[in-house]
């Protein structure tokens, strides 16, 4: 990152970025310590992984994280 975010708009990202993952966004999943992620320098992208392997594994089918998911 060239220009780095403000906690603010980096979370606003990570939200951005799993609604269009699966739909819905970060407050709607158990709480993750975003700003100890923000201050180790990740990438939003990098982030939402790591939350989804250590905290969300259990409320989101891998299908659906992975995009495979099909109705």
């Amino acid at each position: 990152m060239t220009d780095k975010l403000s906690f603010k708009d980096w979370e606003k990202q990570c939200d951005r970025l799993v609604a269009q993952r699966v739909g819905f966004g970060i407050y709607c999943l158990p709480d993750v310590l975003w700003l100890d992620m923000y201050d180790d320098g990740l990438e939003p992208i990098d982030a939402i992984e790591d939350a989804y392997y250590d905290q969300w594994q259990d409320y989101i089918p891998a299908e659906l994280w992975a995009g495979e998911y099909k109705l």
